[in-house]
């Protein structure tokens, strides 16, 4: 457009114009001499500290920009997005800078740990200008993932009786001779014997040497199922859901410190699932999921999804533990065709806080008529499985150390 107008300006001879353009036209000439460099490459080095929190702790974000160039870039700026739960109070995520050829700059801020989520750090966003600032280029670097997971509360045991269990030592009763803490039987004293296994009294009794045998204590395989259907509950529906939440936690941390393959299924608006396996890496596998874990009403029927992924990804005979507030009348049939193919079940039920008043006595007495369903469905659990009613002022610990299986011992 400079150029026509300069052309226009020479041949209507009007001097005016031609000085008017010819000052654009060379602030567009310096702009492209002293613009932007042929070639713009930057490498984000993002230091989280730490990456994975059980949220009581500031996170640390250092994010370092290197210019890979032998060109200078000018009016740069840098900043890390963020999403809106996370508050900047030390530092600064964003920077006007400049950086030489081959040269490197930083940007350092701190933040409280936000609510329970995964949360994005990033992208980054590099923007560099020309001097005069006709011309932009940015480019976003990849960003990184903040874990803020669901603590574990500390359980002393769990009341498990599966029918299947594994070779190796851990804490579940067998019914099988072996190394343990449960008494078992006796039998006569055999050279080689340990001494310590040498009831006295017995053999008092019956003037011969006698030793006690224990039971084998062995390992299982265990399927923890999620509920995140609590939309019903409405003001108390986030309390309810995050002690869901903690509960999987605690449980997935104990079950696997026991030594068993422990895998997690979520079940409701927002699902996801995580195949048995050992281990700390495990643990966090499962915590990781947790920290995503929101509230949903479910799509598909509990007691189709609790059936179909038990025996797809359990072995026939063992664990599965489903914590819910059982809003699904469905899974009173779930449970039943679970025990029915030999797995042994264990529920875990919060019960939910009523709230301290009702928009209308409709919204109160359809409170009244869910928490009578779920008393039913209580009942009728614990003709089949194992079930804990969880009150709200009851620490869980406290409440798992009092609950005793009316499963059947495990047989190896």
């Amino acid at each position: 457009m400079t150029t026509a107008l300069l052309i226009l300006a020479l041949i209507l001879n009007d001097l005016e114009i031609g000085v008017l353009i010819l000052g654009l036209a060379s602030l567009f000439f310096f702009s492209n001499v002293w613009g932007l460099p042929e070639k713009t490459d930057i490498k984000l080095a993002r230091y989280l500290v730490p990456d994975q929190t059980f949220g009581d702790e500031d996170i640390r974000v250092e994010s370092r920009v290197r210019n890979l160039t032998d060109a200078s870039l000018d009016n740069l700026e840098i900043y890390e997005r963020l999403e809106q739960n996370i508050a900047v109070e030390k530092g600064t995520n964003y920077a006007l800078a400049s950086m030489g050829p081959l040269q490197e700059l930083g940007i350092i801020f701190e933040f409280p740990s936000p609510p329970r989520a995964n949360y994005e750090i990033g992208p980054l966003i590099a923007r560099v200008r020309d001097p005069f600032g006709f011309y932009l280029v940015e480019k976003k670097l990849a960003p990184d993932t903040l874990s803020v997971m669901p603590r574990p509360e500390r359980l002393s045991g769990a009341p498990l009786r599966p029918l299947h269990v594994g070779p190796w030592p851990g804490v579940i009763q067998s019914k099988v001779l072996g190394l343990g803490s449960e008494f078992y039987s006796m039998r006569e004293y055999i050279p080689g014997d340990d001494p310590k296994r040498i009831n006295w009294k017995a053999s008092a009794r019956y003037n011969e040497l006698i030793v006690n045998e224990n039971e084998a204590e062995r390992v299982t395989d265990v399927m923890i199922v999620l509920d995140t259907d609590v939309t019903f509950f409405g003001p108390t529906e986030s309390e309810l859901f995050e002690r869901e939440v903690q509960a999987a936690a605690s449980f997935s941390r104990l079950l696997l410190r026991q030594g068993n393959r422990v895998g997690l299924v979520l079940q409701g608006g927002e699902r996801g699932s995580i195949p048995a396996g050992f281990g700390k890496r495990q643990e966090r596998r499962i915590l990781y999921l947790l920290a995503a874990a929101k509230p949903g009403r479910a799509t598909v029927s509990t007691s189709y999804v609790v059936n179909l992924l038990a025996r797809r990804m359990l072995p026939s005979r063992s664990q599965v533990v489903i914590i819910s507030p059982l809003l699904d009348p469905e899974i009173k049939e779930a449970v039943r065709q679970l025990t029915v193919a030999g797995y042994s079940v264990l529920v875990l039920s919060p019960s939910p806080t009523q709230p301290l008043s009702f928009r209308d006595q409709f919204e109160g007495i359809a409170f009244r008529l869910v928490m009578l369903e779920r008393s039913i469905s209580l009942l009728a659990l614990e003709k089949s499985s194992t079930v804990v009613d969880w009150p709200n002022n009851v620490p869980l610990s406290l409440l798992m150390s009092k609950v005793r299986s009316t499963r059947p011992a495990a047989v190896a």
